[in-house]
């Protein structure tokens, strides 16, 4: 959710704000960073609520088992997949 945010928020800021005060692309762009760390932490609970009433599990891992390679490749393959799926705004 953080990256939808943070794309779509850095571009209209860019394309507003941005044009009327001359700002860089980069700064329009670290604006949409605040806008999207601030709707993560505001929001974070609420998905976590949706995920458990649709039944989701909940993945009970240990200290020891979050450390195992396995786990942060399977966890890092589920990240990539999601920033893939919402760079489809970018085509718009």
């Amino acid at each position: 959710m953080d990256n939808i945010v943070m794309i779509m928020a850095g571009d209209l800021i860019d394309n507003t704000i941005g044009v009327k005060f001359g700002l860089a692309t980069l700064t329009a762009a670290a604006f949409g960073q605040i806008c999207s760390d601030v709707s993560g932490i505001a929001f974070g609970g609420v998905i976590e609520a949706t995920a458990t009433r649709l039944g989701l599990p909940i993945p009970a891992f240990t200290s020891q088992q979050r450390l195992l390679p396995r786990v942060k490749l399977y966890g890092t393959f589920g990240m990539i997949c999601g920033i893939l799926y919402h760079l489809h705004d970018l085509l718009w």
